[in-house]
């Protein structure tokens, strides 16, 4: 069991390589992998697994390459309709994930870490089931803009391609997520207006008063 939800490939000749991380909510894009018949079967795999001795289980769900990045593709309409501007990366995750190396033609998932902050396995794949109905059924759902929401972080595995050298999609928008988080640091330190304020009534109210003085004074 990894320390988080991840997405591995098993190169040719190489240890297993995690491509991407994840944690709660899930990158949606993952979710796009993923058909009912596919969260049935982890279901079941998740009610094997006994919560105090999962470290010694193996908790992906393995998915066929090829029928995977096909039915993602497919939903890409619904990433058009709702998540426009995640369209273009989007795109090149789904190329990027088209052309890893994956040897077995498989794509393991491991969802287990996010699972466990669900009440039951089967509260955890109901809502994985909701979010794969709203892509078929081209319904809104909430989902956040950035690269944690959308495809996960990029890992440091030894694969030849890296999706955050790739694609300037990616780039892009982890530039953005920065820039947004120092926006925000910013702001946070310029809310002291009042003490600003009161420094300077007072400093006009000293200087007021040494007019008047000056004004007396001279008479």
């Amino acid at each position: 069991m990894a320390n988080c939800s991840c997405i591995i490939a098993k190169p040719q000749d190489e240890e297993v390589s995690v491509l991407f991380e994840g944690n709660s909510p899930l990158p949606f894009f993952w979710l796009m992998l993923l058909g009912p018949e596919d969260i049935e079967r982890y279901q079941k795999q998740l009610e094997d697994i006994p919560q105090q001795e999962a470290d010694q289980f193996d908790t992906t769900i393995s998915i066929d390459k090829l029928k995977a990045i096909s039915r993602a593709a497919e939903r890409r309409d619904y990433v058009k309709q709702y998540y426009k501007p995640c369209s273009d990366l989007f795109d090149d995750w789904i190329y990027f994930m088209q052309t890893a190396d994956f040897s077995d033609m498989k794509i393991y998932i491991d969802l287990y870490p996010t699972s466990l902050s669900y009440h039951t396995p089967e509260n955890f794949t109901e809502s994985l089931l909701k979010a794969i109905n709203c892509f078929d059924e081209q319904k809104e759902a909430w989902y956040e803009g950035t690269i944690a929401g959308t495809c996960g972080y990029e890992s440091r595995h030894k694969g030849k391609r890296r999706l955050s050298e790739s694609s300037e999609a990616y780039r892009k928008l982890n530039r953005q997520n920065i820039y947004n988080g120092f926006e925000n640091k910013i702001h946070l330190e310029r809310k002291k207006p009042f003490k600003r304020k009161g420094r300077l009534i007072l400093f006009f109210i000293i200087l007021g008063i040494i007019a008047g003085l000056l004004f007396f004074l001279m008479k």
